[in-house]
């Protein structure tokens, strides 16, 4: 086969960085690095291939960073279930199971929901479920009722305020012959909170890194433990941040894993549901969510990612939920796979010289930023959380100063704003950790930009 290549000069990177700067005319050739404040990083605008780093990973082994589905990067279309009224509910799932999800994820805060009622006439060997655990008592109800299904996972945050770490190995004792991932890390809350990147996937390594001991604590092999392990990742904005946040926290997780020798290669799978969060929304020009929603949900299937739950846009506002924001938070993912086949090519930006650079550069922050959480006494010590508290908040008003100043900008938040203005209003007020979490268009004071 003949080289094409070789029909073309080789370009260096400092003829090709004397043309960007001939073609600027004098401009700053600074404002080609991107100093980003809220995440710490600077990146370039370019790159070059003496740029490129030394790596041969393929897909399919370690560190695993370009993932684990090598003959596809399927995933699962992933729907919340709220459940206040069982009937309801059920009819609810039924009816999102025909419109195009696989995935339930389901949450009730009623501690003697009838989960009968809510689950009947679904059939779980064709689907997954995850159930978001809010009390022991709850776990009991729901494990009597469904361990002899498959394809269950029992989202149990050990950071909750209804649960301590040491709850995990009572839990963990039903789980010792068959696996169920049970332990859910969540970097979607803190992510809603505010925080950036490396706060977020360094939090979430630190947490399953304490998951890790206190289930091998419990007589539980490395292998065992691993696959009991699963994490719910939120989604912004940043298109290539999201993507290599999400490659950093699989090449560093299998780096954890593989400090307790497996024995089995599915050991580093990083299970991992991302979730299209709520930071960027709007109520008032409720249609350009569709667009936040669609690239955010692009940047999690090509990071890789077993799941992905897009909530609908009004989920928190003081109108309810709508049968159109509903609908197109299933056609979103519907759409990708069966016509633009998002699910069909693995890593498609692994060898980008811009995106492995920034998964290096993430990572080295992750990574150091983890071993800071540990140095503290781990994810679940008191100065720990305080120190977490304090750094996110920061980063949180960080992001509402830039926000109202224009630095950050949102259509039809606070730049093109609609001449009719919706009248919904947030109602989102749960805390996490000590965290508020954060909705732009709630904290935007200005008039415009």
């Amino acid at each position: 086969m003949r080289d094409f290549f070789s029909d073309f000069k080789t370009v260096t990177k400092a003829e090709w960085q004397n043309k960007i700067e001939s073609d600027l005319k004098g401009k700053n050739s600074k404002l080609l690095l991107i100093e980003d404040e809220i995440e710490d990083i600077n990146i370039s605008s370019y790159y070059h291939n003496e740029d490129a780093i030394n790596e041969t990973e393929t897909p399919g082994n370690y560190p695993y960073k370009r993932g684990m589905n090598v003959p596809n990067n399927q995933f699962n279309n992933g729907a919340l279930i709220v459940v206040s009224d069982e009937k309801e509910a059920n009819t609810k799932a039924l009816h999102t199971l025909n419109c195009g999800a696989d995935l339930l994820v389901f949450k009730s805060d009623n501690h003697l929901t009838d989960w009968e009622q809510v689950l009947k006439d679904i059939k779980f060997e064709y689907i997954s479920c995850q159930f978001t655990i809010q009390s022991i008592q709850e776990f009991t109800t729901l494990y009597a009722l469904l361990k002899n299904e498959r394809n269950i996972d029992y989202n149990i945050d050990f950071h909750a305020s209804n649960f301590e770490l040491s709850h995990l190995a009572e839990v963990a004792t039903n789980f010792r012959k068959v696996q169920t991932r049970f332990c859910a890390v969540n970097g979607f809350r803190l992510q809603q909170a505010g925080a950036n990147a490396w706060q977020e996937i360094s939090f979430c390594l630190s947490t399953s890194h304490e998951y890790l001991v206190e289930l091998m604590r419990a007589g539980l092999s490395i292998d065992e433990a691993s696959a009991c392990i699963t994490f719910n990742i939120g989604i912004g904005s940043n298109y290539f941040l999201e993507i290599a946040k999400i490659r950093s926290l699989k090449s560093l997780w299998s780096k954890i894993i593989r400090a307790y020798s497996p024995e089995h290669a599915c050991s580093y799978n990083c299970n991992i549901t991302a979730v299209i969060t709520h930071v960027n929304k709007s109520l008032k020009d409720p249609e350009t969510n569709l667009l936040r929603q669609t690239t955010e949900a692009m940047s999690a299937i090509n990071a890789g990612i077993n799941a992905l739950v897009i909530l609908p846009f009004d989920l928190y506002s003081t109108q309810s939920v709508s049968s159109f924001a509903e609908r197109m938070a299933l056609n979103i993912n519907s759409i990708l796979c069966e016509e633009s086949y998002f699910n069909k090519v693995v890593d498609p930006m692994g060898g980008s010289y811009s995106i492995e650079k920034m998964t290096s550069t993430l990572g080295k922050k992750i990574w150091l930023e983890f071993q800071e959480i540990d140095s503290k006494g781990g994810a679940f010590s008191n100065q720990t959380l305080s120190y977490l508290l304090a750094n996110v908040s920061e980063k949180s008003l960080m992001r509402i100063e830039k926000f109202n100043r224009g630095e950050i900008t949102g259509i039809g938040i606070n730049i093109y704003q609609p001449e009719e203005i919706q009248s919904a209003e947030w109602t989102l007020n749960e805390e996490y950790l000590g965290l508020k979490p954060l909705i732009l268009e709630s904290e935007y004071k200005s008039v415009s930009v």
